[in-house]
Order: C-alpha cells, then sequence, then structure tokens
C-alpha cells in the first residue's frame, strides 16, 4: 500500500505549505460556532434522558454552528483511553473545553455534577434547568451553586419538570425560549490562536478544534497519518494529545471513526465545515488528499 505521505509527494507538498501558512497567518476561532456539554441523568445505561435528547435536538437545530455533547460521554472515552485524573479533576479539564454548560437537574447525580462545575472559573458558562416546584425552596442547591450563578448572572431555566427521567411526557419545551437567549454568543473580537496553538497540541478548545479540521481535510484518515501530517507540517515533536483529542471528538459525535485492522482507526468529520477559519486556501489539500484516498483507499470511503 502507497505510503501516505513520501518524499517529494503532491500530498506532503500541500501539507508543508499548510503548515507554513497557518505558522504565518494562525486562523481564527470563528465567534459564532460553539461547543455545549450537556450533562444530566439516563434513563437506562447509555441512554440519555428524553428531556436531553430534545434539548439536544433544539439546540442544533436552532444553528449549524452550535455542537452539543453529552458530557459523560467525553468523561467515560477519556477515562477509557487511560487519562491518569479522579473524576472531579476530569470534569474540569473538559469544562476547559465547552463555551457552555447545561446542567438539567434531573437526578441526585446531577446535584453532585452542579457542585462541581459551580466552580468559580467555570460558572459564567452554567445554564441550569430545574423543576419549578423547588423553585422557592431554601436548600442548600438553591442558597449555594445557584445563588453563586446569580452573581455572575449565569441562567436558572425552570419549569414543571416530570418526576421520572423515563416520561416520555414533559415539559422541557417551556424553556427553549430562554434557552435560545442564554445560548446567544456574547459579543468578543475575534482573534487569530497563537502559533503554538497551532503547533503544539494541548487538551484545550484550540487544540480540538484543529485536530478536528485535520480530519476534515485529510479524511478518511489514521491515526498515524494524521501524526506523519502534524510532523510534516510543524516538525518532529511529541502529538500525544492526538489520541485524546480524537477520542473526545469520537466521544462527542464529531467524527466517526471505524477498526481497519490491529489498533488501527480511519476518522472522518461527521460536520461538513471546519471549526476554524483559515487565512490560506484549504481547497487544493482537501482536494490533493481526497484524490489520494479515491486511488490507493477507495473503501474507506464506505467504512466511515
Amino acid at each position: 500500500m502507497r505510503e501516505f505521505i513520501h518524499k517529494n509527494s503532491a500530498i506532503g507538498k500541500r501539507i508543508t505549505e499548510f503548515g507554513l501558512a497557518c505558522m504565518a497567518s494562525p486562523p481564527y476561532l470563528s465567534r459564532n460556532k460553539q461547543l455545549i456539554f450537556l450533562c444530566g441523568a439516563n434513563r437506562a445505561p447509555d441512554l440519555p434522558s428524553y428531556r436531553r435528547e430534545a434539548i439536544k435536538r433544539y439546540i442544533q437545530n436552532i444553528s449549524e454552528n452550535n455542537s452539543v455533547i453529552y458530557a459523560e460521554s467525553v468523561l467515560n472515552e477519556l477515562i477509557k483511553i487511560g487519562h491518569q485524573k479522579n473524576a472531579l479533576d476530569l470534569e474540569h479539564d473538559i469544562s476547559d473545553l465547552a463555551d457552555k454548560i447545561i446542567i438539567v437537574l434531573e437526578s441526585e447525580s446531577t446535584f453532585c455534577e452542579l457542585g462541581a462545575f459551580a466552580h468559580p472559573k467555570l460558572r459564567e458558562k452554567l445554564i441550569v434547568i430545574n423543576n419549578s416546584k423547588f423553585k422557592g425552596s431554601e436548600s442548600f442547591i438553591n442558597t449555594g451553586p445557584i445563588a453563586a450563578m446569580r452573581e455572575v448572572k449565569s441562567p436558572v431555566l425552570w419549569y414543571p419538570m416530570s418526576d421520572s427521567i423515563r416520561s416520555t411526557v414533559d415539559g422541557i419545551g417551556a424553556t427553549f425560549a430562554e434557552l435560545k437567549q442564554a445560548l446567544i454568543p456574547p459579543s468578543r473580537k475575534t482573534s487569530p490562536l497563537a502559533r503554538e496553538e497551532i503547533s503544539q497540541l494541548k487538551i484545550d478548545r484550540a487544540s480540538l478544534y484543529f485536530v478536528h479540521d485535520l480530519v476534515f481535510f485529510a479524511g478518511p484518515i489514521t491515526n498515524g497519518e494524521l501524526v506523519d501530517f502534524l510532523k510534516t507540517a510543524f516538525g518532529e515533536k511529541s502529538y500525544d494529545p492526538l489520541s485524546r483529542l480524537l477520542g473526545i471528538l469520537r466521544a462527542g459525535g464529531l467524527i466517526n471513526s471505524n477498526l481497519i485492522s490491529d489498533n488501527k482507526w480511519i476518522y472522518r468529520t461527521v460536520s461538513k465545515l471546519p471549526f476554524l477559519d483559515y487565512k490560506t486556501n484549504t481547497s487544493s489539500l482537501m482536494s490533493t488528499c481526497r484524490h489520494f484516498h479515491l486511488k490507493n483507499n477507495p473503501e474507506r470511503f464506505s467504512l466511515v
């Protein structure tokens, strides 16, 4: 099988040009794109509550710029691939990736999540949805985390929530108008990513978006081919966070994956658009990679 990148290949030249262009004029993070983590209960193992499913559908229908991820799927993926931290610290790590964190207070475990995410550094990202029958309660939830949220003007949405997380009859739609308003991105000046955010991968939002875009430009692509891509573009160095970033993207449903041999996965994005805004022309890079795969790995397009 022909190597993806080899000396003097068209792909190698395109990737080298791409790396130089990114370092000269780093891409921008669009002010409108948002990564939203949705926390809450499951009605069964690995099955979110019906109200969480309804919230995810609604948010993603508002705008194609909204990507909603069930937070526990990312947490489980990080644990599965050997992230050596306790669950509390892991939740803080994944919250750094999010623009907004929505917590539906529908079970005892979600009260604990609220306590974790009400940390001073995170509470401005929070949106909480709670049962209106507890609105006037003097509970710790109201006088502690929710009171802390009010101090930074983070929204709390109230409605008469069904007592059962397995109920398909629920008035969650009553919160949608307020939720839409709460999700309006803040006015912010767009600025390019720092050069080190492009050339040195970390477990942060910039690297997550960048790896997504590399899969978008060069996919369907394997983990090993992505490492070769990064080395060709930015030089020989460690790209150890790549596997974790791919795991997070996969857990969040932002990329598809398929195991094609022992410990060899191929990846392809779900979205038809990149996350970042590039000043360089990426069309030639995409077309060169696509031509290579169609000629040498046509079976990949039917797998992912």
